[in-house]
């Protein structure tokens, strides 16, 4: 009997010494990590501001929980935004956006297990040679003893990951900040000389430069006012042939009628995605890439074919590479 209760005191002090370690042991812990992204601040800040844009660079995806459930709500890109999971190696938890200063920080406040655990993080953009990029988590352990203890290890449970995203950031970003201007636009109403013809791979600059001219003859005969940028839509392309059905055409002012191909069209005016293109003509397959996965991944439905609007007249200037082209896609 006294060897029993020499255990409880001994166990007793075991706890007691414990919980007094656990109560000088810091009340607050802090993760930390940074990289240096050789990008456009306002890139990054758009891939960080986004929740949805969050799954093309953090480890906590589909593919790290096959189980996970995401859910994302409120305004992209603002205060309120929301990003909750669910499942069973990632858990429960959620992410609600709480401060966002346009290319320069996205804050945010993290809970698991219905709220039990809370956090506050931050992604920091400090703009030098390259950008600077800060991210951080901080939280408050209380006066759980457990939760002190706990503090000791949350570097080394939250900061890997935090390494990951950021390698995959600066991946992404430094591959994108390559890519063409994107913007959202509106392609306004206008009246246009249309001419629509096919052409393939050998063909283009020959079908469509006839186009043009016999579009601008009519124009000069008529006296009638170029209003806008030569342009041609694409109505119809084959990916294996490299052919193309298309209306090339002059917006003008003002025309009732067209003379033989030539034929009047009135465009509505229309919500878009306009990439800012600079170079050969022949080399504008990397920006439909970029204009197609911005579609995909803001969730833009395409509703007709692409535009290409030719900004810079090629017989005024010589250099192909500062030739400007908006490639343009129509979207609902």
């Amino acid at each position: 009997m006294k060897i029993l209760i020499k255990i409880i005191y001994w166990l007793l002090g075991i706890v007691a010494v414990l919980l007094v370690v656990a109560y000088l042991l810091p009340r607050k812990y802090s993760v930390e990590r940074i990289i240096y992204i050789k990008a456009d601040k306002t890139l990054i800040y758009n891939l960080t501001s986004n929740f949805d844009k969050w799954t093309l660079w953090v480890p906590w995806t589909k593919e790290e929980d096959t189980t996970a459930i995401f859910e994302i709500s409120g305004p992209v890109g603002q205060p309120g935004a929301t990003w909750k999971w669910e499942g069973k190696k990632m858990g429960q938890g959620e992410m609600v956006a709480t401060e966002l200063v346009p290319d320069q920080l996205v804050a945010y406040d993290l809970s698991f297990a219905q709220g039990k655990y809370r956090s506050k993080g931050k992604i920091a953009i400090i703009e030098e040679d390259s950008c600077k990029v800060i991210w951080s988590d901080e939280g408050d352990l209380g006066n759980n003893p457990l939760n002190r203890y706990m503090g000791l290890f949350m570097d080394r449970m939250m900061g890997p990951d935090f390494e990951k995203g950021l390698l995959k950031l600066k991946e992404l970003a430094e591959t994108r900040n390559k890519w063409p201007r994107i913007e959202m636009t509106r392609l306004p109403a206008q009246l246009a000389l249309v001419v629509r013809d096919s052409a393939g791979p050998a063909t283009y600059s020959q079908i469509m430069g006839k186009a043009y001219g016999e579009i601008t003859e009519f124009i000069h005969a008529s006296r009638l006012k170029v209003k806008g940028y030569p342009f041609a839509v694409y109505i119809r392309w084959d990916s294996t042939t490299m052919f193309s059905v298309m209306d090339i055409g002059i917006p003008v002012e003002f025309a009732n009628k067209g003379k033989g191909r030539i034929e009047v069209v009135c465009y509505p005016e229309q919500k878009a995605v306009k990439a800012i293109y600079f170079g050969p003509y022949s080399k504008t397959a990397d920006a439909y890439y970029a204009l197609d996965t911005y579609c995909k991944e803001s969730k833009l439905e395409i509703t007709g074919g692409p535009w290409e609007i030719y900004v810079t007249d090629p017989m005024q200037e010589k250099d192909s590479l500062k030739w400007q082209t908006d490639i343009v896609f129509p979207v609902k």
